[in-house]
């Protein structure tokens, strides 16, 4: 058996504590004699056999899984743990940087232009719809119309429209770096364009004379 030292602990114990524990050497301490012994003066020979075997591999299991159950003191980096995806930038605020639009301004339907009054939009139900007078695009499927526009909210996502009517042209200005905003939907001025999003969906629009872009 393993020898005892002063202080009450097994050499093993102390050898495992100093990480230089060998569970080969812990197991040389088994006295195998005594366990062979008494088996086989309990049982005939070739079952003593057996039972030595099955005495000795249950010796080794106790004694590695002691050893393991140690541990080095330290855990092995990275295994098992979990992984997680890189984090998706989120996309700039849309009215970062611009200033909410004086309430006294702007009715329950908040109808405004551009500063160059050559984009016109209205926002108000929940929806948000632009108009661009004079523009150097056609939008998608909307060959054939009078007055398409882009909208966005109510219905679904950001689309190009040819039902509905055209946003008020005599709507007040909307001055650059000014947002309005009605229920879930937010327009804001810029001097590359118009963008309105619903915040209910995360869909949007932008609308310029040189381009136009849905999302």
């Amino acid at each position: 058996m393993p020898q005892v030292y002063p202080g009450g602990r097994p050499q093993h114990d102390q050898d495992r504590q100093a990480g230089r524990w060998n569970p080969l050497v812990a197991l040389r301490a088994v006295d195998t004699e005594r366990f062979t012994g008494t088996l086989r003066s309990a049982v005939p020979h070739r079952t003593a056999a057996v039972a030595v075997g099955a005495t000795l591999a249950l010796a080794v299991g106790v004694v590695v899984a002691a050893y393991a159950g140690t541990g080095s003191g330290t855990d092995a980096a990275g295994v098992g743990a979990p992984t997680t995806d890189a984090t998706v930038p989120a996309p700039a605020d849309l009215v970062a940087g611009s200033t909410a639009a004086d309430p006294a301004a702007f009715g329950d339907v908040a109808a405004f232009t551009s500063p160059t009054g050559n984009i016109t939009c209205r926002v108000d139900g929940g929806e948000a719809r632009c108009d661009v007078r004079n523009r150097q695009w056609t939008a998608e499927g909307t060959d054939g119309c009078t007055d398409p526009g882009l909208v966005v909210g109510r219905a679904g996502g950001a689309r190009a429209s040819c039902d509905g009517v055209p946003a008020p042209t005599d709507g007040t200005a909307l001055g650059y770096d000014t947002h309005v905003t009605r229920g879930d939907v937010t327009c804001v001025s810029r001097r590359t364009g118009v963008e309105c999003r619903d915040a209910a969906s995360g869909h949007g629009f932008s609308a310029a004379r040189a381009s136009y872009r849905l999302y």
